[in-house]
């Protein structure tokens, strides 16, 4: 199929897709992944949103670029009739899907198209399309974990409970001292991601913007206005520490939830008996079981992280003016790790909402003061206190 012609007037968030027939493109991963994660859709990682992105970015570049030429490059766009499946395929003949794309829009139309790109520009700066909304709902499930932490804080700071170390009973805390550790991680999770910069890219063939000087800088600082995204007022084709960046602070998200998710499975072992969630995960043999359904799920989602997170270290390994292997492996695995860290989070905030607290078996534990423990909750609610101020 060829796209046809369509009216300037054409918004680009009604940019037709037709459905592949062998999965649905609007879900990350799969139907389970997905939904077993986190109840949702996650529809801003989705290889159908990544490449649109791709359509998003070019519409803006023809704005930032050729404004004379932006009315017809829009309807240009606009017109495109993306078929996941079929340009998918198509991009494993060049290397990615950027090629065929600007194939297909150009025989429509060049005008305005592609104003002193290369593949790598559109293709980063979808990425960072994706992950700025990604990340942003990483963030809010983290602040909604956070929430959920300080009332369980506030409400326990003087919740006597005994301290393991080592997997041994140690000395007596406070439960609300505990909960209190796990609201600064969660916390500090969330503002590290907050502040991340998601930065447009815009550097043409070999990376130093000859086809558009002398106007590169003034190019790509309107591009990322048009896209909502940083202006670097440099070219990262080579340099992939923005990503790492990223990527770090993922996964750092993920392992923080995952230490949350572990103490909750320890505390709600038969033998213990101190937290049970809400809603336990029955068994299929074994009825009398109440599983901590949810922070096992958290635990499964975050222990993949890690291998992700490596991943995109190893792409730091980029040659020359491009990536060979290393800037393609980026693409996938980005979102991957947001997803599953999305995934990580949504589970670990099931697994505190509504958590009940056994308050007996905890003190019929407990054989000596708390010290500080009531001191340090009490700084950890003011810690997150000031976090939201």
């Amino acid at each position: 199929k060829r796209p046809m012609m369509a009216s300037a007037s054409t918004s680009l968030s009604r940019l037709k897709t037709t459905k592949p027939h062998f999965l649905d493109s609007k879900l990350t991963r799969s139907l389970y992944s997905d939904l077993a994660g986190s109840g949702e859709h996650l529809s801003s990682l989705s290889d159908e949103t990544f490449l649109k992105n791709l359509l998003v970015v070019e519409a803006a570049l023809a704005v930032a670029a050729a404004p004379e030429h932006a009315a017809m490059a829009k309807a240009t766009i606009d017109s495109y009739q993306l078929d996941v499946e079929e340009l998918s395929r198509r991009a494993a003949e060049g290397g990615n899907p950027l090629i065929p794309l600007v194939t297909d829009l150009k025989a429509i139309n060049p005008a305005g198209i592609h104003i002193g790109a290369t593949s790598q520009d559109i293709i980063d700066s979808a990425l960072m399309l994706c992950m700025k909304e990604g990340v942003g709902e990483v963030v809010d499930k983290l602040k909604k974990l956070a929430r959920d932490l300080a009332e369980l804080t506030a409400e326990h700071k003087a919740t006597p409970i005994m301290g393991r170390t080592l997997g041994q009973i140690a000395t007596p805390t406070t439960f609300g001292a505990l909960t209190g550790g796990w609201l600064v991680a969660v916390d500090n999770a969330a503002r590290a991601l907050e502040a991340l910069e998601f930065p447009v890219s815009y550097g043409g063939a070999s990376g130093n913007m000859t086809a558009v000087h002398p106007r590169g800088f003034e190019i790509q600082a309107k591009l990322a206005e048009e896209l909502g995204l940083f202006d670097p007022q440099w070219v990262w084709h080579s340099d992939r520490t923005p990503i790492t960046a990223i990527a770090s602070a993922l996964a750092t998200a993920a392992g923080v939830v995952r230490k949350i998710a572990g103490d909750v499975v320890f505390y709600s072992q038969t033998e213990v008996g101190e937290l049970r969630e809400k809603s336990p995960g029955g068994s299929s043999a074994m009825p009398h079981k109440a599983n901590p359904a949810a922070a096992i799920a958290c635990d499964g989602y975050a222990r993949r992280a890690p291998g992700l997170l490596a991943t995109l270290f190893d792409a730091l390994d980029c040659r020359l003016q491009r990536g060979t292997g290393s800037w393609h492996a980026e693409w996938a695995t980005l979102r991957e790790l947001a997803a599953v860290t999305h995934s990580a989070v949504s589970r670990a905030a099931t697994s505190i909402d509504g958590i009940t607290v056994n308050v007996d078996v905890m003190a019929s534990r407990v054989n000596g003061p708390t010290g500080h423990a009531e001191d340090l909750a009490e700084r950890a609610l003011e810690i997150y206190g000031k976090g939201r101020s």
